[in-house]
């Protein structure tokens, strides 16, 4: 027994290896500190960056309504929707042609990306289908629409990622999430407004390890199963704080609000301004689209039951949330002819039934195949003059903006 040598006697190179680079980490660590004190230099380490909310490049499979979602429609088809994305974050299809004659590309938020519509239906793709179908042109249309993005994040898709595609048309349809970003947090800007993180600007992870970037890359769909798993535990055990939690709204539900419809619309059409502005200043024809809806004067009973909720929490009655939504419809009509560019008003176009819209704003398949044929005759008699007349549309007889 004497002569057995334990693991340390058998690995003495080991040990000092070790010891070595315990002692290398330590004086690097305490230099490091002295060369910063000499140099009166601090560095705080953080790294900060602008949040390109697009969909995940290359993502592929089926997004199905939730239970919640269900609930706040009343003609939802509760099925897998495939969604596919490209290489550069546009829904699928998106490229079509190799050398297309012109290229659209379609700005906005869940409205414009029509998760719970069927693929080819979508109205940005089918909208380059039928104008392809019409024009004899050989047409691609992008589908950028991402849930929750407002135009401040469609603004920066254009700038950082659209522009250099040098597409001749950009749609830009915003308008329900811009309202409600500027009428709960009051800017654009705000860092307050909790719901689907989007602030604009991001401090990255300082960590040097981050579990939650390791699990998302190695075992994302483990990882989603355990995450609901270990929701429905906490629904169950403990139902009202676990439902505190998951309120997005937490920090202002209750809050009291009072409308400055003014303040509102006019931030809302600075951003319209930008667009059209930046459009044209890299020869892009810029085209606005005013939103569809069902908030119609007497109101079908699930659209006053999404929208009660206003009322109690923050005492915004159904009238006066209607009457600034029509204002948001509005500044787009005014915008678009104060600048001399096209308007395609959805929002006289699609009636405002459930056979169209399937919650407030969100389309259904007919509504969608509505949505692209209106799009299409907007369109059409533009797209041959696009090659002579960049970023300008010459005079249309029968501007949908003035019906």
């Amino acid at each position: 027994m004497d002569g057995i040598k334990n693991w340390f006697e058998r690995n003495p190179r080991k040990i000092l290896l070790f010891f070595f680079c315990l002692f290398f980490l330590g004086a690097a660590w305490v230099t490091e500190k002295v060369l910063a004190w000499k140099s009166h230099t601090y560095k705080s380490g953080i790294v900060r960056v602008i949040r390109l909310r697009e969909s995940e490049p290359l993502f592929s499979g089926k997004f199905a309504p939730t239970d919640d979602e269900m609930r706040m429609s009343d003609t939802l088809i509760r099925k897998g929707y495939p969604f596919r994305i490209d290489a550069d974050g546009f829904i699928m299809p998106s490229r079509v042609h190799n050398h297309p004659d012109p290229t659209l590309v379609f700005l906005g938020g869940s409205t414009t990306a029509c998760y719970y519509v069927d693929e080819e239906e979508r109205f940005p793709f089918l909208a380059g289908r039928l104008l392809e179908k019409d024009t004899k042109l050989k047409v691609n249309s992008y589908n950028s629409g991402v849930g929750g993005n407002f135009s401040l994040h469609s603004l920066d898709i254009l700038l950082n990622k659209v522009i250099p595609m040098k597409p001749e048309v950009v749609v830009m349809m915003h308008h329900i999430n811009d309202l409600a970003i500027l009428m709960f947090a009051g800017s654009y800007w705000s860092k307050d407004f909790k719901k689907g993180n989007t602030a604009p600007i991001v401090e990255l992870n300082k960590k040097i390890i981050d579990f939650r970037l390791l699990v998302d890359r190695f075992i994302p769909h483990l990882y989603n199963v355990l995450k609901e798993l270990e929701k429905k535990v906490r629904r169950t055990l403990r139902p009202k704080k676990a439902a505190s939690q998951e309120d997005e709204l937490r920090d202002i539900r209750g809050k009291k609000i009072v409308l400055d419809k003014e303040h509102l619309v006019k931030e809302f059409k600075m951003n319209l301004q930008m667009f059209i502005n930046i459009c044209r200043a890299r020869n892009i024809t810029p085209v606005l689209m005013t939103m569809a809806n069902r908030l119609k004067e007497n109101p079908d009973p699930l659209i006053l039951e999404l929208t009660k909720g206003l009322e109690r929490d923050h005492g915004i009655t159904y009238k006066e949330y209607k009457e600034v939504f029509d204002l948001f419809n509005q500044a787009i009509r005014q915008t678009a002819a104060a600048n001399g560019v096209l308007a395609i008003d959805l929002a006289r176009a699609a009636p405002q039934e459930k056979e169209y819209i399937y919650d407030l704003v969100h389309f259904t398949n007919p509504g969608s195949r509505l949505a692209a044929r209106v799009i299409k005759e907007g369109l059409k008699h533009h797209l041959p003059s696009l090659k002579t007349s960049p970023g300008e549309l010459p005079p249309k007889p029968n501007n949908p903006s003035q019906n």
